[in-house]
């Protein structure tokens, strides 16, 4: 392990990184460096890695935690992303080409994550040599038609298909959320930082498109919700998401923390107590487990969340707890003895 670093260094990796990053052109990207100056996967510089070699930069545990006390203070946004335009307005299209090299990013994170991948429309599996000049307008050479996913987030294994029906299957998470660095952040960012976060190899996992949905916007402890539109805009509600395989937890944490330090992002103090929590036991040779009840809570909380920052879903909850409760008033009068009337006189 390497010695601890004074406060002002602990980042350096990650702002080289970040600086490197920023000085790509749409065109080309800087050639990696010689593969011994990439040897140790604890704390690579920027000039060890390419733009797509990038997940080589997450942070051990140790690491992790001084990186997460370096990071500045939250910076929430005053209004909710809808305002500026949503993931289009703020972050550009999904996926873009950022490194110049003629394939979008979602293939190239299938290619790099998927086993098995198919890179030809022919039968059986190709690979990328025999791919090259048959894949789609995006990414001419290097398309994947079909591989296997051994999901981060789950522990399962997913077939990928591409297909109008059946691609998303697999999706391309973002490790912390687009919004949720919008919320915190990106709102301030230029165009051209918010561009290279939002197809930063480093920020994205190909997941289990179910559990990539209901990771939605949130990060450990928290999540962005809401609308200004409405008045409900938030950047801190709970009770944030965490993956279910509890083999992935650490790697998970360390993920997202090396991203906050990439783009110096500051985080809500619940999801920076989160996270210590985690990285704080992984450092010391445990998984950051999440406890049953701990998870159980929070698929809760959030299920009625999801309800109430939707007024329909709501007036619907309302109504139907409405006559439910006029059911059971009504079969309790009737499961009530009648009162015989009295024989007086008899």
């Amino acid at each position: 392990m390497l010695p601890r670093l004074h406060r002002s260094a602990r980042t350096a990796p990650a702002a080289c990184a970040l600086s490197a990053a920023l000085a790509l052109t749409p065109c080309a990207v800087a050639p990696p460096a010689a593969a011994d100056t990439a040897s140790s996967l604890d704390a690579p510089t920027a000039a060890a890695v390419s733009w797509d070699e990038r997940e080589r930069l997450v942070l051990g545990a140790a690491e992790a935690l001084d990186a997460l006390e370096a990071l500045p203070e939250d910076s929430p946004a005053a209004v909710s992303w809808g305002e500026g335009g949503s993931r289009t307005g703020w972050f550009g299209q999904a996926w873009m080409d950022v490194d110049g090299d003629g394939c979008d990013t979602r293939n190239e994170i299938l290619a790099r994550d998927l086993t098995d991948a198919d890179f030809s429309r022919e039968d059986g599996t190709q690979g990328i040599e025999a791919g090259r000049g048959q894949g789609a307008a995006v990414c001419p050479d290097a398309t994947v038609w079909s591989g296997t996913l051994h999901d981060p987030y789950t522990g399962s294994t997913v077939t990928f298909q591409r297909g109008q029906d059946t691609s998303d299957a697999v999706q391309i998470d973002h490790v912390i959320p687009l919004n949720y660095l919008y919320a915190h952040g990106a709102w301030q960012w230029d165009q051209r930082r918010r561009l290279l976060v939002a197809n930063d190899p480093l920020n994205l996992l190909a997941v289990d498109g179910a559990a990539n949905q209901e990771k939605s916007n949130c990060g450990p402890a928290t999540c962005p919700a809401g609308s200004t539109e409405t008045g409900t805009w938030t950047t801190t509600t709970g009770p944030g998401w965490w993956p279910d395989d509890v083999g992935y937890r650490c790697e998970y944490a360390r993920r997202f923390v090396s991203v906050a330090a990439a783009y110096d992002l500051g985080l809500p103090d619940a999801d920076a107590a989160a996270l210590r929590t985690a990285l704080t036991d992984c450092a010391a040779g445990g998984n950051g487990a999440v406890s049953v009840p701990e998870r159980v809570r929070s698929v809760g909380v959030r299920v009625g969340q999801t309800v109430l920052a939707d007024r329909v879903y709501t007036l619907v909850c309302a109504a139907g707890a409405l006559l439910i409760g006029l059911g059971l008033v009504t079969r309790g009068r009737a499961a009530l003895p009648r009162r015989r009337p009295s024989r007086r006189g008899r």
